[in-house]
């Protein structure tokens, strides 16, 4: 599939173009430089207005966007399709590369015994372990200790190893993080409290957590990058243990395997992913306003009608018009934060509004060919 121009008729790259072809300059030995104060502010604009597919996941946007309109503007003016048909030889040309093995160590806050140890999500393999990593591996905690300003991962945590095979260090970290994420948002779904706050407003929610600091290496051990990946919003948490692990780790694999066979696969992965991130957040304001996000992409997805969302979420209850109304005060609660940083009880809005996704997954799973159809049917087992 071709990167192309996101299709929104307001977004209009040709006039960005224009202002950047202005203020064009290309030196005798055909060096490009651009003579104003909006450059940055335009390649944000750019980026932003060019749709990758998803096989582009873990490309570094930015450097191939700027690298296209410097190669057009070199021999010519810049133009929409020049450009955009730029970008997709440089993907192609990155795609040509040979994978290799890559490995991405972690932490992620989860007590013997664990629910999983090992398990295969989209051509990664994940290992949990409580031992030390493989000797190979020496080199993470020298790259980590040279930024004290990091936070410290707690010792208790358990480790991980996501193994794939990528084309670049950047595209194994995404993708490594991606299904991580992937397996913890199930982790969490099925583990975060419903009717309790873990500290307030100002600690996630999230039961499941990533350590502070990911790095990725070469199949030798050998650090693949001088960068590595780290947690900004870090906060320590209480190692997890389910009350029932059985039950826990059946509710969990069930949802693994049917996430690779439902035709809409996707949409709940992307959900799933938008989940687990927004109770990642430490002020649940932004929780709120991610999670929200989140229930938008699971029940309405490429469509724009906002009062879709609260009326397919309450069908899903008995009593359609009262989780109506609840849901209505919450879009009005969110529509409030956004637009004016209202911050009334965000914490007990933050656990209300999880239970919808948790409800409409159930409800989906069990609603494959007729979309809107009642059903009481619980697809899990509570722990």
């Amino acid at each position: 599939m071709r990167v192309r121009w996101k299709k929104n008729k307001n977004l209009k790259p040709e006039v960005v173009l224009a202002k950047l072809e202005s203020s064009k300059t290309v030196s005798d030995d055909k060096r490009v430089s651009f003579s104003l104060w909006e450059y940055d502010e335009i390649m944000s604009a750019l980026i932003n207005m060019v749709e990758f597919p998803r096989h582009c996941d873990g490309f570094d946007y930015e450097r191939i966007v700027s690298a296209a309109v410097s190669n057009i503007a070199r021999s010519m003016a810049l133009d929409k399709v020049k450009v955009i048909d730029e970008i997709n030889e440089i993907i192609k040309l990155e795609n040509s590369i040979s994978e290799q093995e890559f490995h991405l160590l972690t932490k992620v806050s989860l007590a013997q015994p664990y629910p999983i140890e090992e398990l295969v999500l989209e051509n990664a393999k994940i290992e949990i372990f409580n031992d030390s990593y493989p000797e190979k591996f020496l080199g993470r905690n020298e790259v980590i200790s040279k930024y004290p300003e990091i936070s410290k991962t707690p010792e208790h945590y358990a480790n991980v190893i996501v193994s794939l095979k990528e084309k670049t260090v950047r595209r194994a970290a995404t993708k490594s993080l991606r299904v991580l994420d992937l397996v913890r948002s199930l982790f969490c779904l099925f583990g975060n409290p419903t009717g309790e706050i873990l500290g307030g407003q100002w600690k996630p929610i999230n039961v499941v957590r990533l350590g502070s600091a990911h790095t990725v290496h070469k199949d030798t051990g050998e650090i693949a990058s001088k960068d590595f990946w780290y947690e900004p919003n870090f906060s320590p948490a209480k190692v997890f243990k389910p009350n029932n692990l059985d039950v826990f780790t059946k509710n969990c694999k069930w949802a693994m395997e049917k996430l690779e066979l439902i035709p809409y696969g996707s949409i709940l992965k992307d959900s799933l992913l938008r989940y687990v991130r927004a109770l990642d957040e430490r002020d649940q304001n932004t929780a709120m306003i991610r999670l929200w996000g989140a229930i938008e992409g699971l029940v309405a997805p490429s469509e724009n009608n906002y009062d879709l969302v609260t009326r397919r979420c309450a069908f899903l209850f008995d009593d359609y018009e009262y989780h109506k109304q609840i849901l209505e005060h919450l879009r009005e609660y969110r529509n409030a934060n956004v637009h004016s940083g209202d911050d009334l009880s965000p914490d007990f809005n933050t656990m209300t509004l999880m239970r919808f996704p948790i409800k409409w997954s159930q409800w989906r799973s069990q609603n494959e060919k007729t979309l809107y159809r009642r059903t009481n049917h619980q697809s899990y087992q509570a722990a």
